[in-house]
């Protein structure tokens, strides 16, 4: 379907919306709609979606996004279609389309005071949930499961034994492997909803870059525990320079930032949540690692970054090489 004609479900008069499509989606195919108003523009997210979600996944942005807004939290919304659906069939395909919120996006966390906004912004977005009892509809398959991951690690060095990358990838893959291993599988920690994703890229800041405004992308709503929800936020947080540095850097200073704005509103972990905290970072930087080298192998996962790599193999290289180099920083400061 056409792009027009999905915007066509929308609105009754197209005349005044313009539509551009948007760089760096991962996922899905995503585009920027302005809507002209008498005053002013309106502005939309419409995205084609990977077949990796169901159409469900709108129940649950509709229903949380709604109880955020009961709770004063500033959120996108689902816009419905003129026959008041909350998406739109394209054959094995779906388009759906939410509001979008303006304002500045950064690639890596500019300051440990943006980490202590943006810490801030994360606890209100849980104290918001804290008490929400509603029954999640969709759950994407296998998302930061780490178990998984490290199997799926394990298989993909078999299969893949005979290759020239498993040379390249081998000692890598098996210090993760390692590593791993190593950490307590007992601990039994609350299960709360949670976003899911916390990177950098997914708080929106205003235009002056001096207020964390809003977390963006709910597809990954579910229901999870806070040392994996904060130790992926604050993985991509700290590393300084971000996935391709040539200088991996662990700031503690916006670690300490960024719980400090975040505990200032949180009130309600429990001392085996704080606790596992750090324990969250070290495993969710293993994971992203373990994610890199499969893809290294595959080449079928990430996004290309072709301004500084040639291909994928290169690129998951060496990103799950400075996961690594992160991984034993972080470490070394909590020793």
């Amino acid at each position: 379907m056409k792009i027009q004609k999905v915007i066509n479900k929308y609105f009754q008069s197209t005349s005044r919306i313009s539509f551009k499509a948007c760089k760096g989606g991962a996922i899905n195919q995503t585009y920027l709609l302005t809507r002209k108003l008498n005053g002013g523009k309106k502005y939309y997210k419409l995205q084609k979606m990977n077949k990796i979600f169901n159409t469900s996944l709108m129940e649950d942005i509709e229903f949380i996004t709604k109880y955020l807004v009961l709770k004063k939290i500033k959120t996108i919304s689902v816009v419905k279609t003129l026959d008041n659906h909350k998406f739109v069939k394209d054959g094995s395909f779906w388009w759906r389309m939410l509001t979008y919120i303006p304002g500045r996006v950064f690639g890596a966390m500019p300051s440990f005071e943006h980490a202590k906004k943006a810490g801030k912004l994360v606890g209100e977005f849980h104290n918001a949930l804290f008490k929400c009892k509603y029954k999640l509809k969709f759950k994407l398959k296998n998302y930061h499961n780490i178990d998984y991951d490290m199997k799926k690690l394990e298989n993909t060095l078999k299969e893949n034994k005979n290759t020239k990358k498993h040379i390249q990838l081998k000692n890598t893959a098996e210090n993760i492997l390692m590593l791993y291993k190593k950490f307590p599988k007992n601990i039994i920690l609350p299960k709360r909803i949670i976003h899911n994703d916390l990177k950098i890229s997914n708080v929106i800041f205003d235009k002056d870059g001096t207020k964390a405004l809003s977390l963006i992308d709910l597809d990954t709503l579910s229901y999870g525990t806070m040392n994996i929800e904060l130790g992926d936020a604050l993985r991509s947080w700290c590393m300084v320079g971000g996935e391709d540095t040539k200088n991996v850097r662990f700031n503690i200073n916006i670690y300490n930032s960024a719980l400090k704005g975040y505990f200032s509103v949180v009130k309600f972990l429990t001392n085996e949540e704080k606790k596992s905290i750090s324990q969250g970072v070290q495993l969710m930087t293993l994971d992203l690692a373990a994610r890199f080298i499969i893809d290294a192998f595959n080449e079928s996962y990430f996004t290309l970054n072709s301004l500084k790599y040639k291909n994928l193999f290169e690129q998951n290289k060496k990103r799950a090489e400075n996961q690594m180099k992160f991984f034993e920083k972080f470490t070394n400061n909590f020793k």
